[in-house]
């Protein structure tokens, strides 16, 4: 059974880990799972880096972290501030709308449309009668609302009763209406696509899929490429034997999973995807070896993780491309965002909000229980790759939970 492959784990950090039974090692297959080509890539890479904004995000080496979780090295791409903005998300829900926007647009004017040109505002009158919609922890959301904001339309943004305070009123200072919904993210993910199908002028940017909605998470997907682009440029030679991504939904995992095939083939790392305990829709899948929708209320402190339905694009590449699955406690990833904020052995500082320390947390877990760290090969020779997906996208929460205790300490 396939409960049996679960292990317990039993160092400082609870959770469980499993390695996965349906791994396809066909590169080429992996690289066209996601629906979107390497040629889609590239064409995403020209136009996002042409954007005034846009800028290459770091990528950290962080010895000192990699000497005392006894691997070969680690290393971080820091997405805390992508595109003037605090989250990796800004590369795919900003280059879906403008996408969509661009093909509206160019149903009611003669004239071409350049990105550019759109960023700028200078169709508003045009867009007066158009809405952004979707749903949101935070992130994904704040992102519509500053390309709706930016282009000149308007934004309405659903959050599930989670999201916190700050984030919500982040969404309204981006000047989105906020609509909050008592349930959980994909009952605001419901009441987005209603709302979408029902009002004039309304168009849902999201970047989870279901059978009848694949064009936009795609597109999503496609900008969130971009970063993978980038650190293989970055890394050059020295490829990671392992990375370690998140999964809410699964668009950036799938995202990463399938860019990287496309640019390495079969020197591609072992993809490792990392969940709350509470939100483990991807961990539950592949325990049944389908895609299982889980209950609960879903609460925990990584609130970009917080999905309980994996995204009809992103589960046959995860299903058939990940290495591993590792579900964790909230404790994990406040571990990693205080080791993040005050690094070791001159190891740089990252700002890391919940679910952008997440990735960190999961390798916190696996390489503090010797069984998994045998199990997922993780010794002194792995190199692993984490991703910051976020920055302090809710500050008075991240006080609360890295800077306060710097201060007592």
């Amino acid at each position: 059974m396939a409960e049996e492959r679960i292990l317990q784990l039993a160092g400082q950090f609870k959770g469980s880990a499993m390695l996965n039974a349906r791994i396809d090692a066909n590169s080429s297959r992996l690289a066209d799972l996601s629906g979107f080509t390497a040629d889609d890539s590239r064409k995403a890479k020209a136009r996002i880096g042409g954007w005034p904004q846009y800028q290459v995000t770091p990528l950290h080496r962080l010895p000192g972290a990699a000497a005392r979780l006894g691997l070969g090295a680690l290393v971080c791409k820091d997405e805390s501030r992508r595109l003037g903005l605090a989250s990796f998300k800004a590369l795919g829900a900003v280059f879906a709308a403008v996408s969509e926007v661009l093909d509206l647009l160019a149903g009611r004017l003669d004239t071409p449309v350049s990105d550019l040109d759109l960023l700028q505002g200078k169709y508003r009158e045009a867009l007066a009668d158009v809405s952004l919609v979707c749903a949101t922890d935070g992130n994904h959301g704040f992102s519509v609302a500053s390309a709706a904001r930016r282009m000149g339309c308007h934004a309405r943004i659903y959050i599930p009763a989670g999201v916190s305070p700050g984030r919500e009123q982040a969404l309204r200072d981006e000047g989105a209406e906020v609509v909050r919904i008592d349930g959980i993210y994909d009952e605001a993910y419901e009441a987005a696509e209603q709302d979408a199908n029902v009002n004039p002028g309304a168009m849902m940017i999201s970047d989870s899929a279901t059978p009848h909605y694949t064009k936009i998470p795609a597109l999503c997907m496609t900008g969130y490429s971009v970063m993978a682009q980038e650190f293989v440029a970055q890394l050059g030679d020295d490829l990671p034997t392992h990375m370690m991504l998140t999964a809410g939904c699964g668009g950036l995992a799938a995202a990463m999973i399938s860019s990287l095939h496309q640019l390495l083939g079969n020197r591609a790392p072992k993809f490792i995807i990392v969940e709350p305990i509470k939100a483990d829709c991807v961990f539950a899948s592949a325990v049944e070896g389908n895609s299982t929708v889980v209950g609960g209320d879903l609460e925990t402190i990584m609130g970009g993780l917080s999905c309980a339905a994996v995204s009809h694009l992103a589960w046959p590449t995860i299903d058939s491309g990940a290495f591993g699955f590792v579900r964790i406690e909230d404790d994990a990833a406040v571990a990693a965002m205080r080791l993040l904020a005050k690094p070791l052995d001159g190891d740089p500082a990252i700002t890391a909000g919940e679910t952008g320390g997440a990735g960190l947390a999961g390798l916190l877990a696996l390489c503090d229980d010797p069984k998994a760290r045998q199990l997922f090969g993780l010794d002194h020779t792995a190199k692993v790759l984490v991703i910051n997906c976020e920055g302090a996208t809710d500050p008075e929460q991240y006080r609360k939970l890295v800077l306060a205790e710097h201060e007592e300490a």
